[in-house]
C-alpha cells in the first residue's frame, strides 16, 4: 500500500464533516435531551467545519482573483 499523508487538509476536512454531519445525525435518530457533553462536542466539530469552510472560500476567491494573497512577510 502506498504511504498516506493524514496531515492534509481534504484528511481534515473529511473529519470535520463527517463528524459534523454523524453528530446531527445521531442526536435527531437518538432523540434524546442534548447534556452538555453532546453540546460541547457538537461545537468543537462546528467550529472545525467552520474553519474547513472558511479556507476552502478563501482559496475559491484567491482562484478567481477576486482577491489577491498576502505577500510574504521576511523573518
Amino acid at each position: 500500500m502506498p504511504e498516506w499523508k493524514w496531515r492534509t487538509f481534504p484528511v481534515y476536512f473529511g473529519f470535520a464533516l463527517g463528524g459534523f454531519v454523524g453528530l446531527y445525525f445521531g442526536v435527531i435518530v437518538a432523540g434524546v435531551d442534548n447534556s452538555a457533553f453532546t453540546t460541547v462536542v457538537f461545537i468543537g466539530f462546528a467550529l472545525l467545519l467552520g474553519f474547513g469552510l472558511s479556507r476552502i472560500s478563501t482559496r475559491f476567491l484567491i482562484s478567481r482573483q477576486w482577491v489577491k494573497p498576502r505577500p510574504r512577510r521576511k523573518r
